[in-house]
């Protein structure tokens, strides 16, 4: 099997190149002489959007800021949302603001039980770089607060924005990939050659971590015709030829299709071209890939928080909670066993009033300490195997009490994190295993391995859901069942239960014939139906995630789908496998690994709104100000 890894490359972009055959071709149309009234503008989540669902504001007076994606060639038109469990105000309300300090709107709250709608006009927002920072805040009329009085709060919900029209037909390739889409479709057709399959799985990869935070849907095609885009969704076609290129086909019209071209390496060295942002200077409807050099992954066992884009930064009076997350998959290694945390920090000096410090991992507590009036943090702690997965979590639970009752609010002991704290991991598959590993276990480079042309589809869906929870990009290589039987590598199954089987690949839950099922070998069972079995688990030290079912495969997509439908993917699984039976209902399963466990890490929407906000303070955990601690690196804009 050839290797098909491809990587920094050199393009040529040129004119309009004709192509024919396969694809849809526009027509134009004499205009209407009544045209309807124009839609109103589509109401797009901010979970959609890769944005937090809700903000969760404290204290008068405090910014939150959030970015929000904005496509070329539209611009922001409304913000929706619902304020609520409004605490401790007196005559208040909330204030969004743009980057420039331009109030956009500003909506008086009500008490705890009043819920009041958020409307703002977003037509005067500035947008800098394709992104509409926006800033939130409380103005509150109430009387000065101190550490004896609980501080103003809410929480807004139901986050949507509205764009002012859809977004402009593309009309180069690097306009192609608006900054927000619902979905992108590859066609393949119905008898991909190893190089089409190979390079629709880096597609998917490459097109999913472009575009993150943002979930967008990637789906592989395997009919015989070319699917027609649709309003929110591109489509890409990957053809076997012996002219390699990225042709633009139909530009400006909504049914512009991107095709490539090229025949074994050719094809997948253009697919490159969307390894990174590189497509954006193809400014025309033609580019072609020239060359391209293989680039290994960086793999290491030692990062520095810096490098791992973590960073903390709190002021606290009471007690608070800082998390401190990282992607154990950052390392480039696979699986670990274990995470050495070398953690440093600066606080204010402590000459008055006592303060503390408790980190944790999961149920496992790493460090304790008393911040005395040294200033300086400098511990290490070991994060076990069974607390490891594959976003790691930890809580750093700050507690200061000043020795002035009702002191004002601001004697706060101000806590910073050294970007220089390391850690250390162990490679290995010595953990929890199960879901709980993904995508962990496959960063960055895997196999796959797909019984059958039309089962493509599903390994698409698994990579592309894969690639939203990893913070490197993957590298799926097209293999066989024999050639990775004893590679180290983790391997994506995608086929039937009786040759997974066959192949020693034996997971918790396996399909077979004539309806039957057999659960971790110790029963069978006739589920009087087809079945669809998403399920990982460990096979020669390293983790495989098997794909399988019977009958037409339904239940494998709606096991797939239940996957998708979930707010953090893998992570918010138990266990080691997603089931459907005849009903196409899945369930979540503990057959053999997976066992639940609590997880510090508050999951991804929190990077966006917590940074830019003022430390909030007040006893308990602070919801908005407590999460100031934030991965640095910025998503790319996509144009």
């Amino acid at each position: 099997m050839p290797d098909w890894r491809s990587a920094a490359a050199s393009v040529l972009v040129a004119g309009a190149l004709a192509l024919g055959g396969g694809i849809p071709h526009a027509s134009a149309a004499p205009p209407e002489r009544n045209a309807a009234t124009p839609a109103p503008p589509r109401e797009i989540s901010w979970t959609q959007l890769g944005l937090p669902r809700e903000l969760a504001l404290t204290g008068a007076n405090h910014l939150t800021e959030v970015s929000v994606p904005v496509p070329t060639g539209v611009t922001p038109a409304v913000l929706t949302g619902l304020i609520g469990s409004v605490v401790n105000t007196t005559d208040a309300r909330l204030d969004v603001l743009d980057s420039r300090g331009v109030t956009l709107a500003s909506v008086k709250v009500g008490g705890n039980s009043t819920t009041t709608p958020l409307r703002v006009d977003m037509s005067r927002a500035a947008v800098v770089d394709g992104r509409a920072p926006l800033r939130f805040a409380i103005r509150d009329a109430g009387t000065s607060a101190d550490s004896c009085t609980r501080p103003p709060s809410l929480v807004v919900s139901e986050l949507a924005s509205a764009y002012s029209r859809a977004t402009p037909d593309p009309t180069t390739v690097a306009d192609f990939l608006p900054a927000f889409i619902d979905g992108i479709t590859i066609h393949v057709g119905p008898n991909p050659t190893d190089a089409q399959t190979q390079a629709a799985l880096s597609l998917v990869a490459a097109l999913t971590h472009l575009y993150q935070p943002i979930p967008v849907r990637i789906d592989v095609d395997v009919s015989d015709d070319v699917p027609v885009p649709g309003p929110d969704v591109r489509v890409i076609t990957l053809r076997e030829g012996k002219d390699p290129s990225v042709v633009l086909k139909n530009p400006g019209t909504p049914r512009a299709v991107l095709v490539i071209t090229g025949d074994g390496d050719d094809l997948v060295r253009q697919v490159s071209l969307f390894d990174d942002r590189r497509f954006a200077i193809a400014q025309t409807d033609f580019a072609k890939t020239l060359s391209a050099t293989d680039r290994s992954p960086t793999t290491t066992t030692l990062q520095t928080f810096d490098q791992l884009g973590i960073a903390g930064d709190i002021a606290v009076q009471g007690k608070s909670t800082l998390y401190a997350g990282f992607d154990a998959g950052a390392f480039g290694v696979g699986s670990i066993t274990n995470a050495k945390v070398h953690l440093k920090a600066d606080y204010t000096p402590v000459v008055g009033g006592t303060a503390s410090v408790v980190i944790r991992s999961g149920s496992t507590v790493l460090a304790t300490r008393v911040l005395d009036e040294s200033g300086v943090l400098d511990v290490t702690g070991d994060v076990p195997a069974e607390s490891i997965t594959s976003k790691v979590g930890m809580a750093l639970e700050i507690q200061y009490v000043p020795d002035q009752d009702c002191a004002p609010l601001d004697n706060t002991l101000r806590f910073v994190i050294d970007p220089s704290s390391t850690v250390e991991v162990t490679p290995g598959s010595k953990n929890r295993g199960g879901f709980q590993v993904l995508p962990m276990a496959f960063a960055p480079e895997f196999d796959v391995a797909i019984e059958s042309p039309q089962q493509l589809r599903f390994a698409a869906d698994v990579v592309n859901l894969m690639a939203q929870r990893s913070s490197v990009i993957l590298r799926p290589h097209l293999s066989t069942l024999a050639e990775s039987a004893n590679s180290q590598a983790g391997l994506l199954a995608v086929g039937s239960g009786e040759n997974l089987t066959a192949a020693g690949l034996v997971g918790p839950l396996m399909p077979g014939a004539a309806n039957s099922v057999d659960i971790d070998g110790t029963s069978v069972i006739d589920v009087n139906g087809e079945v669809g079995v998403v399920q990982a688990f460990t096979h020669n030290d390293r983790t495989v995630l098997a794909v399988t079912g019977s009958g037409d495969w339904a239940a494998v997509d709606a096991s797939l789908d239940y996957i998708r439908g979930l707010p953090d993917r893998w992570s918010s699984l138990t266990g080691d496998v997603v089931a459907a039976g005849p009903d196409n209902e899945p369930v979540n399963l503990t057959l053999r690994e997976g066992v639940a466990l609590v997880n510090e890490y508050p999951g991804d929407g929190w990077k966006w709104w917590a940074v830019g906000s003022a430390a909030a303070v007040g006893a308990g955990v602070l919801i908005g100000a407590g999460f100031l601690i934030a991965r640095r690196r910025r998503p790319p804009v996509i144009p």
